[in-house]
């Protein structure tokens, strides 16, 4: 009997305990989209569920929540927007806030976040740009990206302005080396990456285990960044801690810089280029 391979070799689905027929379809509707095994909880432990598999992985769908959880190490990845609502609170006061500042969004454009995480800027941007507009955040790792996908659509939020920007997030399974290729010319008006690096930022998401442990490390791909530089039609945004981890070619073509008052947080843009990718 061949041995399963990619995601099905490490991934299988569950629900919470007793779970409502529509976690259930849920469970077994991303199990099928995933090409993995649906394990029904039948009101045991995550523990008895880890032996039968016999699988180290498992992404857990409850009511208002999604969880991916690694048996060794012990590791929980819980979908959240983090800090978000307190940005989304601050840009309705009309208080400054980095992110859009570089990336210099308004209503009706369109962004496509080569790294999503947990879509807390991609949340804040989709606020921006409002129902006219459009954001796509682009995650790699599969089960991550069902994770933050659906979580986008459940998670409980008081603020409705914030909470209609996160549903209307578009989460693609999708490398960004490989999206980028295929994406054309001038297909958003900006183009966003918040990569993983070497000396993370202290307090920043990419800087949060769980997702550290669960995302794809690969560092930033600078062939992709200087393709992306055709893509967008108006800029490129890389979030990054020091300026001088940029790779050389990337930051020789940053115009300019938008950052903390020590330069902690640094959001480095780049002007698009004229003319479509070659």
């Amino acid at each position: 009997m061949d041995q399963p391979q990619g995601t099905a070799a490490r991934l299988a689905v569950t629900t919470c305990v007793k779970p409502a027929q529509i976690i259930i379809q849920s469970a077994q509707r991303v199990a099928a989209e995933l090409g993995v095994s649906y394990a029904p909880r039948r009101n045991v432990t995550v523990e008895t569920i880890f032996a039968e598999v016999k699988l180290n992985r498992l992404l857990i769908v409850m009511p208002d929540r999604w969880l991916i959880r690694e048996k060794e190490p012990k590791v929980v990845y819980q979908y959240h927007p983090n800090m978000a609502l307190v940005r989304a609170f601050n840009l309705v006061r009309g208080a400054r806030d980095l992110f859009i500042e570089a990336t210099q969004l308004k209503v009706g454009d369109s962004l496509l976040d080569c790294t999503v995480g947990f879509a807390a800027e991609a949340s804040l941007a989709a606020m921006t740009v409002g129902p006219e507009g459009r954001v796509v955040g682009l995650e790699s790792v599969p089960e991550l990206a069902v994770a933050t996908r659906e979580g986008l659509k459940v998670f409980p939020m008081h603020s409705k302005i914030l909470c209609d920007a996160m549903r209307r997030v578009e989460v693609i399974n999708e490398d960004y080396r490989e999206y980028l290729i295929t994406a054309g010319a001038r297909a958003f008006d900006a183009i966003y990456f918040d990569p993983f690096f070497e000396e993370p930022l202290t307090g920043a998401e990419h800087s949060m285990s769980p997702l550290a442990h669960f995302g794809n490390s690969e560092p930033l791909d600078t062939d992709s960044v200087i393709l992306a530089t055709r893509v967008a039609r108006n800029r490129v945004v890389i979030k990054h801690p020091w300026f001088e981890q940029l790779p050389r070619a990337v930051s020789v073509r940053v115009s300019h810089r938008v950052e903390t008052r020590k330069g902690r947080l640094v959001y480095s843009v780049i002007n698009a280029e004229i003319g479509g990718p070659s």
